[in-house]
């Protein structure tokens, strides 16, 4: 079974997938308290909910990011943690943008010609978005263009000329008000969760790594402090990746 974390945002949550990816148990808290109450909380939640034990557990799983700097280093370095404590289980990472376009593909709304358009809340009035199209087979997903920082004030001409794109996640929720009409969203899909993790392990996202080696954040940005030492805004699309 796959043990799947994800943090990335103010939502915190815990799964339990089968092999093939479905839900056995979850656990979703879209808002506080924080990750360090919730997160192992979670995972005792789901494992009692679906009466296994560790010894069930073959993959932990996590949610890579892009998203809130100590939501993704609560996540990654739980998950690390666990899978060292126990040899015997395998580590993966998803891209957090990658979880939730699986998700959109498979929403109510979702249309073949449809872009899909995760958008996840970066702060500082960003949102970190990213476009992807369904493959014509096996139900997964591509990347079209890869995850870009984009002010709130500049989402609306962002997605204009993508055309009519379905849009879900936290930061399709924080900017409703700013979306154009072009935009449906998928209202089910509020926020990343950790059942998206699991499906995406399962079905081989884009981005799927394994090992401690490539499990870490995806930040989507430099730090505020390298930003204050700089003196400057770091230039958009930023760079990715660092130790959890």
């Amino acid at each position: 079974m796959i043990l799947a974390l994800e943090t990335a945002t103010t939502a915190c949550s815990a799964a339990l997938c089968a092999a093939d990816g479905s839900v056995v148990a979850e656990t979703v808290a879209l808002e506080g308290p924080a990750h360090t109450q919730r997160l192992l909380a979670g995972v005792h939640e789901v494992l009692e909910t679906a009466a296994a034990s560790w010894s069930d557990i073959g993959t932990i799983a996590v949610g890579l990011g892009p998203g809130a700097f100590t939501g993704l280093r609560i996540g990654v370095a739980t998950a690390r943690a666990l899978a060292q404590a126990d040899g015997r289980v395998r580590l993966a990472g998803v891209p957090t943008a990658d979880a939730l376009a699986l998700a959109l593909a498979h929403a109510p709304e979702a249309a073949a010609h449809h872009p899909l358009v995760p958008l996840i809340d970066g702060k500082r009035r960003e949102v970190f978005a990213a476009v992807y199209a369904r493959d014509d087979e096996g139900g997964g997903v591509h990347v079209v263009e890869g995850v870009a920082v984009v002010p709130a004030d500049e989402l609306s001409e962002w997605l204009l000329r993508l055309g009519d794109v379905l849009v879900g996640g936290d930061g399709a929720v924080l900017y409703r008000d700013l979306l154009p009409a072009t935009a449906v969203i998928a209202d089910e899909i509020p926020a990343p969760t950790a059942a998206m993790v699991g499906r995406a392990v399962a079905c081989g996202a884009p981005g799927l790594v394994y090992g401690a080696d490539a499990v870490l954040p995806l930040y989507g940005r430099a730090p505020d402090a390298a930003r204050w030492t700089s003196g400057r805004s770091v230039a958009r699309p930023a760079p990715t990746g660092g130790a959890p």
